[in-house]
C-alpha cells in the first residue's frame, strides 16, 4: 500500500476544493494534496457551472436587502453568522477569479454585467454576475498548479482515518486508484472534505458522480450532519440534461402548463417565473396533480440579443438545444417540456455540520461547499448557492486548516483501523455471488424519486419508504460485487446512496412541519413555535441517530414571529386538501 504524506489533504476537486487548496498554500501550508475520483477541472458539479454567479457587490447593492432576502428564503434555518460572512466575502472571491482568468461578462466600462434571475423582482432586485461556465474549472486547476498544489486524479477516497491516540481527531484517509485498484494511505495533519453533494445519480447534467461520498465518510467517522430533510430540486428539459435555467429565467422565460397558462404567479406571487427551485418544483407537482401536465418552459419570444447572451454564457446547453432542434438558425422553434429531475442536496441542503471556520465536530476535519449542510443558505440556496458558497467556504476552510496545522502535533492513523478498512474496501472484489451496483442504484431511485416521496411528503409514505430502504440495505449492501476498480467505485457509490437515502428519510420523518422544500401533506404549516431547530444526524455503532439543536435565533439579527402560518405553496392550492396522494 502506497503511503503519501501532506500537511493538508483536500478530498474533492471542484470549486470548493480548488479554493481550499489554493488558500491553504497561500497561508503557509507546505504540502497540500488535492485528490479527486475524476479529473480535477473536467469532472464533477463545478465543471458544469451554469454561467451565473449570485454575488453581492458592495458598491452596487443593498446589504440589508440581500441579507434579509437570504434569511427569508432560507426560512430562518440559516446560520445567520455564516450568511453575513458569505455576503461580505463573495465579491472578493469573484475578483480573485477574474484576476486568475475566468471570463466574466463585462460592459464597455469594465463593470460586471448582471442579470435578474431566480429570486429577483421589481420590489427586491437580486442580480447575478454572468461568466463563461465551462471555463471556470480549467482556470481553477491551472491556478492550483501555479500555487504548487499536488493534484492526484482518478483516486477515490473511501474512509477517513482516526489518530491512533485520539478517536476524535482525523489523521488522513484511505482510498484507491481507479485505474489500478492499488490502495493508497494518505497521512495528513488536516483534512478538508469538498467531495460535493448527494444527487442519487439523478437525470441531470453532472450528477452521476455526486453520490454523497463526503457525507458518508464523515458520518462513519463520527461527524455530525444537518439539514438532510431539505432537498434541492433541479429542473430540466424532459428530453436531455440541461443546466443554466437561472439564465433563461433572467432573460424572460416563462413556465406554462399544457393549456398554455403561466402558472407560477399562483404559487409565488412576488417572483412568479423568477421563482426559486423549491417553489418551482412544488408548483409543478401541484399542476401535475391538478391534471395540467405536461409542463413547459417557453422562451420562444427571445430576441436575437437574448439568444446571443444565452449562447455566450451557456454554450454547452445552447448546442444541446440546437442539436435537439429547438433552436434553428438563431430562431427558437418551440416551447420545451420541462420537468423536475433531481433529488439531493446539490447547491443547498444536507451535509456535514460546520462552524464559521468550516470545522466539523471532529478535530482536524474541515468541510466546504456541498460537502456541508449549507449553513449560509438554510432551506434554499438563494444568495449562497452552489458555486458562490463553494468559493467562500472553500477559501475559509483552506485558511482555517493552514492555521490549525501550525499547532498540530505529529499524528498517525491507527494501524488496526487501516487494516480493517483495507479489508472492507476489498470485499466487493472478492464477492462472487453478489449483486451488481447498478441494480441497487436503480432500486434506490425507484424508491425515492416518486414525487409523493421527495416533493409532497406524508409520514405514512416516508415510513414505508424507510422500511423498504432498510430492507435494501440489509439485503444487498453486504453483497455488492465488483469486477474491477471501476465497479468498485460504483459499489461504494451505491452503498453511499442507500446511506444518504436513510439520512433523508429519517430527517424528513422527524420534521413535523412544512418549511421550504420540505412539504408535509400531513403538516402543511410552517411551525416557528416548535421547529426553529436543526435536525442533527450521527452514527452510533452503525445505526443512524436523530436529534435536534435549537437555532440560536435570539442571538441573530433577523427573528421570525413565534407562530404557525401557511407555507407559501400550501396556502394557494387545494392539492393539500384531499387531492394529494390518498
Amino acid at each position: 500500500m502506497e503511503e503519501i504524506y501532506s500537511d493538508i489533504l483536500v478530498v474533492g476537486g471542484g470549486a470548493a476544493g480548488c479554493f481550499a487548496a489554493i488558500k491553504a498554500k497561500q497561508n503557509g501550508a507546505h504540502t497540500v494534496l488535492l485528490v479527486d475520483k475524476g479529473y480535477v477541472g473536467k469532472s464533477g458539479c463545478s465543471k458544469f457551472a451554469a454561467g451565473s454567479f449570485k454575488c453581492f457587490i458592495p458598491d452596487e447593492d443593498d446589504f440589508d436587502l440581500w441579507f434579509s432576502k437570504a434569511v427569508e428564503e432560507g426560512y430562518y434555518i440559516n446560520d445567520q453568522n455564516w450568511t453575513k460572512i458569505h455576503l461580505n466575502q463573495v465579491f472578493d472571491r469573484v475578483k480573485e477569479l477574474d484576476s486568475w482568468g475566468v471570463d466574466f461578462l463585462k460592459d464597455k466600462n469594465g463593470r460586471f454585467e448582471r442579470l435578474e434571475g431566480q429570486g429577483s423582482s421589481e420590489k427586491r432586485p437580486i442580480k447575478t454576475i454572468m461568466f463563461h461556465g465551462p471555463q471556470l474549472m480549467d482556470v481553477l486547476r491551472a491556478t492550483a498548479q501555479t500555487f504548487l498544489v499536488d493534484i492526484v486524479d482518478k483516486t477515490m477516497i473511501t474512509h477517513l482515518l482516526h489518530d491512533k491516540r485520539n478517536s476524535k481527531s482525523i489523521a488522513g484517509a484511505l482510498g484507491f486508484d481507479l485505474r489500478t485498484g492499488e490502495h493508497k494511505l494518505f497521512r495528513a495533519k488536516a483534512t478538508i472534505m469538498t467531495a460535493g453533494p448527494q444527487a442519487f445519480k439523478s437525470h441531470y447534467a453532472y450528477q452521476k458522480m455526486a453520490t454523497g461520498d463526503a457525507h458518508v465518510m464523515g458520518l462513519h467517522a463520527g461527524a455530525e450532519l444537518a439539514n438532510y430533510e431539505f432537498t434541492c430540486h433541479h429542473l430540466s428539459c424532459a428530453d436531455f440534461d440541461t443546466t443554466g435555467m437561472n439564465v433563461l429565467q433572467g432573460l424572460g422565460a416563462t413556465f406554462i402548463n399544457t393549456k398554455g397558462e403561466p402558472y407560477m404567479k399562483k404559487y409565488d406571487p412576488e417572483y412568479a417565473d423568477h421563482s426559486t427551485m423549491n417553489r418551482l418544483s412544488a408548483g409543478m407537482a401541484c399542476e401535475v396533480m391538478l391534471g395540467n401536465a405536461p409542463l413547459y418552459m417557453d422562451f420562444s419570444h427571445f430576441d436575437e440579443k437574448s439568444l446571443a447572451y444565452f449562447e455566450n454564457t451557456l454554450p454547452i446547453m445552447y448546442r444541446a438545444f440546437e442539436r435537439a432542434g429547438y433552436i434553428n438558425n438563431g430562431t427558437i422553434k418551440d416551447r420545451v417540456e420541462w420537468v423536475s429531475v433531481n433529488m439531493g442536496n446539490v447547491g443547498y441542503g444536507g451535509g456535514l455540520k460546520i462552524n464559521t471556520t468550516c470545522e466539523t465536530s471532529l478535530n482536524g476535519l474541515f468541510a466546504a461547499g456541498d460537502a456541508t449542510c449549507g449553513p449560509a443558505s438554510g432551506v434554499e440556496g438563494f444568495c449562497a448557492y452552489a458555486i458562490p458558497f463553494a468559493t467562500t467556504s472553500g477559501a475559509i476552510s483552506g485558511i482555517a486548516a493552514a492555521e490549525y496545522i501550525k499547532g498540530c502535533e505529529d499524528i498517525s492513523p491507527s494501524p488496526q483501523e487501516v487494516r480493517a478498512f483495507a479489508q472492507e474496501l476489498s470485499r466487493p472484489l472478492k464477492t462472487v455471488d453478489g449483486v451488481e451496483p447498478d441494480y441497487l442504484m436503480l432500486k434506490v431511485q425507484e424508491l425515492l424519486f416518486p414525487m409523493d416521496i421527495y416533493l409532497i411528503r406524508h409520514h405514512q409514505r416516508l415510513q414505508q419508504a424507510l422500511e423498504r430502504l432498510c430492507e435494501l440495505r440489509d439485503e444487498f449492501v453486504p453483497f455488492l460485487k465488483a469486477y474491477d476498480p471501476h465497479y468498485l467505485r460504483m459499489a461504494i457509490e451505491a452503498s453511499n446512496m442507500v446511506t444518504c437515502g436513510e439520512l433523508f428519510l429519517r430527517a424528513a420523518i422527524t420534521r413535523t412541519e412544512s418549511r421550504g422544500s420540505h412539504l408535509r401533506e400531513d403538516h402543511p404549516a410552517i411551525d416557528n413555535i416548535n421547529w426553529l431547530k436543526w435536525i442533527i444526524l450521527t452514527e452510533d455503532h452503525g445505526n443512524i441517530t436523530v436529534s435536534t439543536e435549537e437555532i440560536p435565533i435570539e442571538t441573530y439579527p433577523m427573528k421570525p414571529e413565534r407562530k404557525k402560518y401557511a407555507h407559501p405553496v400550501t396556502q394557494v392550492t387545494d392539492c393539500f386538501k384531499g387531492l394529494a396522494f390518498d
